[in-house]
């Protein structure tokens, strides 16, 4: 079973251009409120607020606004800009987004104020340094202690607290009678060494082991992380009398540094990882007929049916994250408009050259219009829906994007053992699969999808080697979409960082917006701070 994926936290960097000028005498005084809103209809709550910036229509706002990214929700903002000059009532403007669609635009975003002026914001996460270094390091030419011998060297390397003060994070095995010590490979924690400053000093002591008495120095270097990291480097050993004679201790080499990152979910998306979102909908006869009342597709506009409401509930979230908003939208189990026989992969756009809508809405809308254009028949097969993702996955190399399927259903499968097998390889490729219950039928086999009770693995004995399917009915949540969503959802940002790990794709540094879409708005963006 993976992890539920624990709420991120991420700082929000606030600029204004040109914005409306109100006072008389000077320019405004401007200073940001942000709020969030509390469910899908609730009350929208301030969450923070910047400083004033004085006589400013392009204020660079310091001070930033924290705040908790869950991704399986959709988290609404407003943000509104004021004059301290001002009655507290009069704006200068306002805009709305979600912090979804700040994050899934790589991590920036530009948006109109109502009266005049844009807003730029930028989310960057609140990370906790987490990379692992494992290093190699070698001794040459250190200096023999020993009476009879040479050295018995070993290395203490120490965190720095203050200018004056370090603390042990590392001490090394003793190499015998060498002055040419290889010291086996180490691993530590970039915070425990130096909480991910790169310039932090880092001091490094080589002792000489006795069997009586203490211990002796060798010598002493201060090093710093940026340095230490560079494979080939070498830096002296000193003491006070080499130090005065020009000489040293010794040299001690990197002989091999490796750095294992731990990138986050924000990480992936800001480096222009891409979700892509793809719906399966139910076409098989159990559903009964759209017309009537009692069917599982029968439409109200006073009341959406589980399929609709499950489409927009997750549509709305996940297209934040994908910037085309393009979604394919497929139907399995019927017999569409124009064809003699039951059909397992059928776009609702009955375009086979293009089964893309735009958006959740546009999902939607494809499958309200899908329904009279399709007879209901069966049975119900998963493996040609799974089969398509996994065609469109091997096409693109693995790191451009990640595909979530969503398979709406309303009754137990008739392939249970070729689906097993295409999960199995779904599971190798970057997929996740969410399988949602519609109705009441009995879902008990279906768990079995779900490695939530153990690896999954086919009849040829092959396993998963993720796990990438969430199952859930959709009754119980008792007609709570919102919750339905951010139970099947709230796995996936695991699942897509632990694919990423799997396949080895550690992306460099976070990569900002270009600079050329703020230009291209005819933005300023001189001096648009972007985090430390």
């Amino acid at each position: 079973m993976v992890d539920p994926c624990l709420g991120t936290r991420v700082e929000l960097f606030l600029c204004g251009r040109d914005l409306i000028d109100q006072d008389v005498f000077s320019k405004s005084d401007p200073y940001c409120i942000v709020y969030m809103q509390s469910g899908q209809a609730g009350q929208y709550s301030e969450i923070g607020r910047t400083e004033v910036k004085t006589n400013s229509l392009n204020p660079n706002w310091s001070t930033t606004v924290q705040v908790d990214f869950l991704f399986e929700k959709k988290q609404n903002l407003q943000f509104v800009i004021k004059d301290s000059d001002q009655d507290n009532s009069e704006k200068l403007g306002e805009a709305f987004t979600s912090l979804g669609e700040i994050i899934g635009n790589r991590g920036s975003k530009i948006l109109d104020l109502t009266k005049k002026g844009k807003l730029i914001v930028r989310a960057e996460e609140i990370k906790n340094i987490d990379d692992i270094l494992t290093f190699k390091l070698k001794g040459e030419h250190l200096d023999e202690k020993d009476w009879f011998g040479k050295s018995d060297p070993y290395l203490i390397i120490y965190r720095s607290l203050d200018s004056n003060t370090w603390t042990e994070v590392f001490k090394s095995e003793v190499i015998k009678d060498t002055t040419n010590p290889l010291w086996n490979q180490f691993s530590i924690p970039v915070q425990k060494l130096c909480n991910g400053d790169m310039k932090k000093p880092i001091k490094i002591e080589c002792y000489d082991w006795d069997t009586i008495g203490s211990d002796e120095l060798i010598g002493t270097a201060i090093v710093d992380l940026e340095h230490l990291s560079q494979h080939g480097w070498r830096f002296e050993l000193q003491t006070p009398e080499k130090k005065l004679k020009g000489q040293n201790a010794g040299e001690i080499v990197v002989m091999d540094i490796i750095v294992k990152r731990h990138l986050s979910f924000i990480d992936y998306l800001r480096a222009g990882v891409q979700l892509n979102f793809c719906v399966a909908v139910d076409f098989t006869g159990s559903n009964g007929a759209y017309t009537s009342q009692y069917s599982l597709h029968y439409t109200n506009p006073q009341k959406p049916n589980q399929y609709e409401r499950a489409i927009l509930e997750i549509g709305s979230i996940l297209e934040a994250y994908d910037t085309d908003r393009f979604f394919p939208i497929f139907g399995f189990g019927g017999v569409p408009n124009g064809e003699s026989e039951a059909n397992h992969c059928f776009p609702l756009t009955f375009d086979k050259s293009n089964p893309y809508v735009v958006g959740a809405q546009g999902l939607l809308d494809a499958y309200r219009k899908a329904l009279p254009l399709v007879e209901l028949s069966g049975p119900t097969l998963f493996k040609h829906i799974i089969e398509n993702v996994i065609t469109v996955a091997r096409s693109q190399p693995p790191h451009v994007g990640y595909h979530v399927l969503l398979i709406l259903t309303d009754g137990e499968i008739m392939d249970m053992s070729d689906t097993i097998s295409n999960i199995i390889d779904a599971s190798q490729l970057p997929i996740s699969i969410i399988i949602i219950g519609v109705g009441s039928a009995n879902f008990s086999s279906m768990e079995r999808l779900d490695c939530d009770r153990g690896v999954l693995t086919d009849m040829r004995g092959i396993s998963a080697s993720r796990d990438i399917v969430q199952f859930v009915p959709f009754i119980r949540f008792g007609g709570n979409p919102a919750a339905l969503a951010s139970e099947v959802l709230k796995e996936v940002p695991k699942q897509l960082t632990d694919f990423m790990s799997k396949i080895g794709y550690f992306p460099p540094a976070p990569a900002p917006v270009p600079i050329e879409e703020f230009h291209a708005q005819n933005i300023p963006v001189q001096n648009v701070p972007h985090g430390p």
